[in-house]
Order: C-alpha cells, then structure tokens, then sequence
C-alpha cells in the first residue's frame, strides 16, 4: 500500500468506490411482494444490458429502502450475471425457508422485529496483522484522518502506517515485517488507530453503539466509543500503553502468556495442582481461558496441558499481561489516566475487571482503568451481562474476528447476531465485508443509512 492514501492533501475526493460491490435492497410488507420486486427485476434485464443499469437500479433501491417494513432483503452484487442468475435461487428461498431471518452467502433477508439494543465490541493486542484493514483506508477519508491522527501521536523518528502498511518494495521479509508491528508498543496503537477507522466508517451509515466493551487493549478504544474519552485523549493513551507495557517486567522476570482450550474450571484446577506462578489472566469463554506468570512456569504449564492431551499455545506477546509482573507498567499508566479528561458516558461501556459498566463518576472511572492492566479479563460475564441488559447485536469493530467466536461460544443457543468488520481477516475484500455488516443490519430492520453507499 502506497503513502498515498495517508496523504490527505492528495485526497481530493472523500471516497474511492472503485471495485466496491453493489448493494441491493428490497422492503415491502410481505414475502410475496418481495418475490414480486425480483421477478420485475429479471424480467427488465432480460432485455436491457444490466452493466449499464444496474447502479441506477442499486442507488434508487437503497433509497426506496425502509427498515421499519415487514420483510426486508438486502444483497450484495460482486457480478451482475451471478445475480441474475441466483433471482430464481432467492425466490424459491422466499417459498421454502420459512425462517424469520436468514442469510445465503451475500443475501440477507429478515421479518423479525428489530433487536433492542447493539454494542461495539474492540479487540485487543494479538489481532494485528500486516495490511489489516487496507481496503478501507484506500476509500474512505474518515479512516484516513485516524490514520493520519494516529502517526501523529505515535513517535516522531517514524510512522505507525509504515509498521501496519510497509512498503512492498522494501524486500523486507514478511516475518520482520510481522514482527515489527506485533512489538506491544506498536501493535496496540495500531489495533486502536484502524478500530477507531473502522468506527468512523459505521458511523458515516449512521450506526451508533447503545454499549461498548472491549477485550484487554481493546477497553480504551470502547472507552472513546461509549464517549469518556476524546480522540486525542484516547490515542495518547493508546501509546503510553504500549510503552509501559513494552517496557515492563525486569530482564530476568520477563513473562509470557499460555492459551488452553479447556473448560475454565478444568484450567483452574491445572493451575493449582501445579503450584506454579500463574494465573488465569483471560476467561476468554467457557472453554477457553489464557494463563499469564513467569516464562518458566508458562513453559512448565505447556508440558502439563501435552500430558492431559489438552491443546494450549504460547501467545505471540511480550508480556504476561494482566498479572503482577506488569506492575511497572502499571504505576506509570496510572499516572497518565490522572491527567486525562473523563468525559460523561453517550453509552455504558462494560469493564473487563468488573465486568459491569464502568461508574459515571470521574475519579471512580479512572480508579477502575487504572487497575486494569494488572486485573484479569472477565469477558464471559462481561458479554453475559451485556446480554442480560438487552444487547442483541455484537459488532466487532477491529482487525480479524477472534471476539465475534467467542461471543458465539459465550451466548451460545441464544437469539444474537455476532459479526465483525474484518469478517475476512483481510483475506477478501475490505468493503465486501462492510457491505456484508451493512446488509445483515438492514436486513433486521437496523436504520442503516444506505443512501451512503456509493455516495460521494
């Protein structure tokens, strides 16, 4: 990826639509006049040339659409012969499936009632990769300007767009490449930099969080999204983070960081049969919780978890993160959140340490933050409560997917949707995957502002 799409001065338009598939949408008050839209459709393109015509059509249904009717389809076109070919395909679904809401590749239909409420869930240190969320800062000027902020906080001797979008022509190998932003003092900003991108992007098709949490890392960036801290403030933040945490542990107490797949009170009862250093620093689902402690004890734990045939790996971080061996971190963070402004809550943001929303009082606010880097992540009761207070809808707004899984393993045979941004993980198109989170809010009668797609 070319500097030149940081480069907002070269940025003469606000969006860059080229390869970006279309969107159709259709909303009536039953099934029938659903089919009977489609059926229009195929019989006007039979004898018209649909290349032509199909983005006059695709605008005028987006335009036409209504959240607040019956029945709701929305489909996402990547090639107008394939769509006409599958009409027929949607139509027989429209007679046969008579689920309330369903979903076939890029086509969403939904007649059910609009979910109460819907939280922005940030991922944390661990989803970073090279290039994440590309596609999105080549068309958007909103993503660009985070991006834009976000070099601006970081250092001055270099950029955190050239760590997350190095140069292909710099022969550098991909693993450097990897390793320079996996480094905690880089790869937590620029978690949060293209998360906050991402946001924006939502935002511009008018979709706000009624809650917010995040995982580890991820809580300051849910911490700007539920409206306590400013932009500016949440950046800053953002990398005395990293550095703390870069930072932390002596040079003959370095930790680490061990993933087990197990029932939590399986990994809990490892722990103390072992007598080892550790704690459970992440209850990531009922099934799968990571260890932090000393590196040896990490090491030591690994060849228990090989004995009992239970599959576990050591985290790419470097740290043990959420344990008392990040205590120097602590102290200096702490420091930093004292001298932030704290802003009253737009949304109750949820706490990893408490599991609840965070208090509206300032100074408690801060109290509990400060705390955070040394206290476990309870993310099972954290997302369990947020289903309790009516939240339905669980986007993750971040690089990769890996909170969407755990939120399906948490909530597991309840009435939720759970989708990320970076549904591909960068392996197909950005903006297909935002058409998808689009089209699958649409299609449950979300008030997603659809006029903007393909907008100037």
């Amino acid at each position: 990826m070319d500097n030149i799409f940081l480069d907002l001065e070269s940025a003469a338009q606000d969006t860059c639509w080229e390869g970006a598939p279309e969107i159709i949408t259709i909303s009536d008050g039953s099934r029938d006049d659903i089919e009977k839209t489609l059926r229009g459709f195929a019989k006007k393109f039979a004898i018209a040339p649909i290349e032509e015509q199909l983005p006059k059509l695709a605008a005028e249904s987006r335009a036409s659409f209504s959240s607040t009717h019956a029945c709701r389809l929305s489909w996402i076109i990547t090639t107008p012969d394939e769509w006409l070919r599958d009409i027929d395909e949607v139509i027989n679904q429209l007679k046969q499936n008579t689920a309330p809401w369903w979903n076939l590749k890029n086509i969403f239909y939904g007649e059910i009632t609009r979910p109460s409420k819907l939280s922005f869930v940030f991922p944390g240190q661990g989803s970073q990769y090279i290039h994440m969320g590309r596609d999105l800062v080549r068309c958007f000027l909103q993503a660009r300007q985070c991006l834009a902020h976000a070099d601006a906080c970081f250092d001055q001797t270099r950029k955190l767009t050239d760590l997350i979008y190095p140069s292909t022509d710099a022969g550098t190998e991909p693993a450097m490449l990897e390793e320079a932003l996996r480094s905690t003092d880089a790869a937590q900003i620029a978690i949060g930099a293209v998360s906050l991108a991402m946001m924006k992007i939502l935002q511009r098709f008018g979709i706000q969080p009624d809650a917010a949490c995040g995982h580890s890392y991820g809580e300051l960036t849910a911490l700007h999204a539920g409206g306590r801290l400013d932009e500016e403030t949440f950046l800053r933040l953002s990398v005395a983070r990293g550095k703390y945490m870069a930072d932390a542990g002596s040079a003959e107490e370095k930790g680490g960081m061990l993933a087990v797949k197990a029932p939590l009170e399986k990994i809990y009862d490892l722990i103390n049969a072992s007598n080892l250093d550790l704690v459970l620093a992440n209850r990531n689902s009922p099934d799968q919780g990571v260890l932090s402690g000393p590196v040896d004890a990490i090491a030591k734990m690994k060849s228990i978890c090989r004995e009992h045939k239970i599959i576990s790996a050591i985290l790419p971080v470097s740290g043990a993160f959420h344990s008392r061996l990040v205590a120097s971190a602590a102290a200096p963070f702490e420091q930093e959140i004292k001298a932030a402004g704290f802003f009253p809550p737009l949304a109750p943001v949820y706490s990893n340490t408490t599991a609840l929303p965070y208090p509206d009082i300032e100074e408690s606010a801060k109290k509990l933050l400060s705390g955070h880097l040394m206290n476990p992540v309870n993310f099972v009761d954290e997302i369990g409560n947020m289903h309790q207070a009516g939240v339905r809808i669980f986007i993750e707004v971040g690089p990769r997917t890996v909170l969407t899984g755990l939120i399906k393993s948490i909530l597991k045979n309840q009435d939720i949707f759970a989708m990320g941004v970076d549904g591909s993980s960068g392996k197909q198109s950005g903006m297909l995957d935002l058409a998808k989170i689009l089209c699958m809010l649409a299609s449950i009668g979300w008030p997603v502002n659809l006029k903007n797609w393909k907008s100037a």
